[in-house]
């Protein structure tokens, strides 16, 4: 554990966090390791990157993506300390953080492996390659306007959508942006793409759910150009016969557990506060 290198991702705009984050600063350093405030990550624009053993998302689902970005790029795991309302990627209470990352910087913890998700360009338009956790989104641009997308799975053709525009969401994004699109929500454990349109305008407008291996290819045709976000991080333009591929990322984002942890239908539940008695008829 000593010299253990720590990366922190913090909320700096909600004041608990950032409390707790110059708690677990002074915990870590009394501990020997070497913590580290990352910056530029709350906007999640242009996250710094570092060579870190352990990251620490400070805040709630929103502040654990980026911290999950920066893990991404260190290739080490992340742990996120809940501070502020019930999320699906948080996973422990201030007061519980102080074992749980020690345990985890000695590598006495469960490591959950989560499918993430990259958009590459594939013509008429040059960016970096885009990760992320929950979502790949190609969207329009103009308010009042469609945007016309064609979507192949593999090379085969699919359809083209004329909607507000198209999520490629892992499983963990199941019941993010794509389920408030009328999306599915989805096990972690299934290894998956869901492709789901948004505000399709016309008769099909249901997701794919399509297999991890598999390749999506959309491009922008019609007249309107589009926008290209993951995770929700700052956009990137894409003109009018841009193209990308979106495929599962080579290495899966790498959870810290607690032991035990609540289950995923039961976040589901609680989450989205589903009616019924958990008494009758076994545990839902």
């Amino acid at each position: 554990m000593k010299d253990a290198r720590v990366g922190l991702v913090v909320h700096e705009r909600r004041l608990p966090a950032v409390t707790e984050a110059a708690t677990l600063q002074a915990l870590l350093s009394s501990m020997g390791a070497i913590p580290t405030r990352v910056p530029g990550a709350e906007d999640g624009a242009s996250v710094a990157r570092g060579a870190f053993d352990l990251v620490v998302s400070i805040g709630g689902d929103g502040t654990f993506l980026r911290g999950a970005h920066v893990a991404a790029a260190a290739a080490c795991p992340i742990l996120g300390v809940k501070v502020g309302r019930l999320g699906f990627l948080t996973e422990v209470d201030p007061a519980e953080a102080p074992v749980v990352i020690e345990r985890a910087l000695s590598g006495r913890v469960r490591i959950e492996e989560r499918l993430a998700v990259t958009a590459e360009p594939a013509g008429g338009v040059g960016f970096a390659p885009q990760w992320a956790l929950n979502e790949i989104m190609v969207e329009k641009r103009a308010r009042h306007r469609l945007i016309r997308l064609d979507v192949r799975v593999d090379g085969d053709y699919v359809t083209t959508f004329s909607a507000d525009g198209v999520i490629a969401a892992t499983p963990t994004g199941s019941t993010a942006y794509s389920f408030s699109a009328r999306g599915p929500i989805v096990s972690p454990s299934v290894p998956c793409l869901v492709l789901t349109p948004v505000a399709a305008h016309m008769v099909f407008d249901r997701s794919f759910v399509l297999g991890a291996e598999q390749v999506v290819t959309v491009e922008v045709v019609g007249e309107e150009p589009g926008l290209l976000s993951a995770d929700g991080r700052e956009s990137i333009e894409l003109p009018v016969g841009s193209r990308l591929t979106i495929r599962a990322a080579d290495q899966p984002s790498l959870f810290v557990r607690r032991d035990p942890a609540a289950r995923f239908l039961t976040r589901v539940r609680e989450k989205f506060d589903l009616p019924g008695d958990s008494d009758v008829g076994g545990e839902g």
